[in-house]
């Protein structure tokens, strides 16, 4: 008889802990799921059937045990809620240490406060004079390149954001490194020693220069306030510098190619260009960013049809409650970068390339959050600022001396690990203006 009434005490228990447990709707299960491997085989092999497959189920269920979101007010929600990042990102911490991309919470919201100065408009504009001579240096290296058949953009951008970066975080203008990090990794730790033992250094012990690279700021900032251990300036500095240099040259090939391949919006950012500057081969200083309308329409539309990191993954460590269902504590979701950038409310044509949208504040979505290249919420990208800056002064002077001309009008692109890039055969050619 007691077995039996403790079968039923522990059965109401359970039905009970089930009930509290799912009482919101949760996300529905896509079709096709199989037992243990979810949806894995029904996702295509192809990059741009795939892309195709996952746009056809997104905000509609799980794929592969993932819920998926594409609404911009589900996503800020999330991103507000919940800042812990996904076991997949431990790849990257893997390789870079624990940044502020990869850190634990409880390390991204104390050191996110004091490195957001260093990324600050006043500041990076104090940069302009590095950005100006690596795109000089950058443009007289693409001479070589004129008139042949293809030209691999990246590879040289790789080069040139690399030594952009170390110009920016070390201050060396003739850093001693190729195009891998391997190489930049192999040195870094020898200069942040080395400015640790460097007693007569005026920059770390009380800096008041604006142009002060971000290693001085946290050396300083360890020095006086024991904010950061020697490992955690390596590991910031590692995950910035990879960041810097792949997504921003990633940003600015896609952008190259969209221009190569509309030769009209090229035509028109040059005029622009030619208004400004009234020809002349002179740097680009902070007064001329506010008067190249077109040209930033131009750059945000490309960020927004292909921004670098096409998707994010958040813990969630507490229950979410979105607009059709709740996301559970314990389980993770995907935002979708790619798609929220493409929602609906982009209108029919979200899927082209279209700067004249920007022009027009009543052709926008009405919701900020319907552009998310640089994340979204409080954990966004620190680097925004500084990303758009050097794609814009890099992306004046090539066009100020060169045409670029595009392989192919529909740009098809793969996503790799963390990534989207251009397919290879994306290549473009170029030819000195007129």
């Amino acid at each position: 008889m007691m077995e039996l009434l403790l079968l039923v005490i522990l059965s109401c228990v359970l039905l009970v802990w089930l009930w509290m447990r799912y009482r919101h709707p949760l996300p529905p299960i896509c079709p096709g799921a199989l037992p243990v491997i979810g949806h894995v085989l029904a996702v295509p092999r192809e990059p741009q059937e795939r892309k195709v497959y996952y746009r056809s189920v997104i905000n509609t269920g799980f794929i592969i045990y993932f819920p998926v979101l594409s609404d911009p007010d589900d996503a800020i929600l999330v991103a507000n809620t919940c800042f812990s990042k996904s076991y997949m990102q431990n790849f990257a911490s893997e390789l870079y240490g624990r940044g502020l991309a990869t850190s634990e919470v409880s390390m991204w919201k104390v050191h996110r406060k004091l490195l957001n100065p260093s990324f600050s408009q006043q500041i990076l504009n104090s940069f302009l004079g590095v950005f100006n001579d690596q795109s000089r240096r950058l443009v007289s290296e693409l001479d070589m390149e004129v008139g042949k058949d293809t030209l691999d953009v990246e590879t040289y951008l790789t080069t040139f954001l690399l030594r952009t970066s170390c110009r920016k975080y070390f201050n060396l203008k003739s850093p001693p490194i190729g195009r891998r990090l391997n190489d930049f990794f192999h040195f870094e730790f020898q200069i942040i020693q080395r400015k640790l033992n460097d007693k007569e250094s005026t920059v770390i012990e009380n800096s008041q220069d604006k142009f002060q690279p971000l290693l001085d700021r946290m050396l300083h900032l360890y020095k006086t306030q024991d904010a950061f251990t020697v490992d955690e300036i390596k590991e910031h500095v590692n995950t910035m510098i990879a960041a810097t240099y792949e997504t921003t040259a990633i940003s600015i090939t896609f952008a190259l190619i969209l221009l190569g391949s509309h030769p009209d919006v090229q035509s028109r950012v040059l005029q622009e260009l030619n208004e400004v500057f009234k020809e002349k081969d002179r740097d680009v200083d902070k007064t001329d960013l506010h008067k190249l309308v077109y040209f930033d329409a131009v750059i945000k539309e490309s960020l927004r049809l292909y921004p670098p990191g096409p998707r994010i993954v958040r813990c969630i460590d507490t229950d979410v409650k979105l607009k059709e269902y709740t996301l559970k504590a314990g389980s993770e979701v995907l935002i979708s970068i790619h798609s929220i950038n493409r929602h609906p409310m982009w209108g029919a044509d979200a899927d082209l390339f279209r700067p004249e949208r920007w022009l027009d504040p009543a052709s926008l979505p009405g919701n900020p959050n319907a552009f998310a290249t640089f994340s979204l919420g409080k954990r966004n990208c620190i680097g925004k600022t500084y990303a758009i800056l050097v794609m814009k002064v890099t992306l004046v002077h090539l066009l100020r001396k060169y045409h670029f001309t595009s392989s192919s009008p529909n740009i098809q692109s793969q996503c790799g690990a963390f990534f989207q890039v251009p397919k290879n055969e994306h290549e473009v050619k170029i030819q000195y203006r007129k």
